[in-house]
């Protein structure tokens, strides 16, 4: 079994999702009390947040590619940065580091590839809604993504910050992105990506009428896979 480096902390409401998902996938395939062999690196997500909201991505991206080769440093075999925002800075840590980096959404497009679907709504937070890292690499990949109208991107992204991460779900919240996923689905959205780690602790999958997308599961199950190959 190789060992997952995960850089988490952003936030440690979807870290405790992934370390945990990650030793259910591995238990569930090899049995008895096997477990995974993790090293997580957490950052403090204020200090993410602010240089997020300043653009400064340079410095960002030093944070994680220090984190990246400590872990690597420590053993780990591969890397996965524990949130879709900040691979927007995937790239950098990748050239950093001699071990792979498990990207979100190149799993994320397996998936939906699987399923034979090449339209499908996008959320998340302005970073992944807006910025190419995420929609370019997905069209590059044969997805396209729908995505909300700019008041529906500023409510979702102002409730990532402001909610899911502090661990708060409020029931208008969530029927308030029922009502953004439909309006996606009548623009021909024939799946849906929860692209930030925590929107699927606010809602379930059964809640949607259409495949769901959980990065946080794809991303999991495409690190373990890795970890327990030949």
């Amino acid at each position: 079994m190789k060992t997952i480096g995960l850089i988490g902390g952003t936030s440690w409401v979807s870290t405790i999702e992934y370390y945990k998902i990650i030793n259910q996938l591995t238990n569930e395939r090899l049995g008895n009390l096997h477990s995974a062999k993790i090293l997580l690196y957490s950052i403090d997500f204020d200090e993410f947040k602010m240089l997020a909201d300043q653009n400064e991505w340079q410095e960002i991206a030093g944070i994680f590619i220090h984190a990246a080769q400590r872990l690597e440093s420590a053993g780990a075999d591969c890397i996965a940065l524990c949130s879709n925002t900040t691979h927007i800075i995937a790239d950098d840590v990748q050239e950093s580091i001699s071990i792979p980096l498990i990207h979100i959404v190149d799993a994320t497009a397996t998936a939906i590839a699987e399923k034979k679907i090449t339209k499908t709504g996008l959320l998340g937070t302005k970073f992944t809604m807006e910025q190419p890292f995420f929609t370019e690499r997905l069209r590059s990949l044969g997805i396209e993504p729908v995505i909300p109208n700019e008041s529906e991107r500023t409510f979702i992204h102002e409730s990532i910050f402001g909610e899911l991460t502090k661990n708060i779900f409020h029931e208008e919240t969530k029927q308030r992105y029922l009502e953004i996923i439909a309006r996606l689905l009548q623009q021909g959205a024939k799946g849906m990506i929860f692209g930030c780690t925590e929107i699927p602790l606010l809602i379930k999958p059964n809640e949607c009428p259409v495949p769901v997308f959980d990065t946080t599961v794809i991303h999991a199950k495409a690190a373990v896979d890795f970890a327990l190959s030949k």
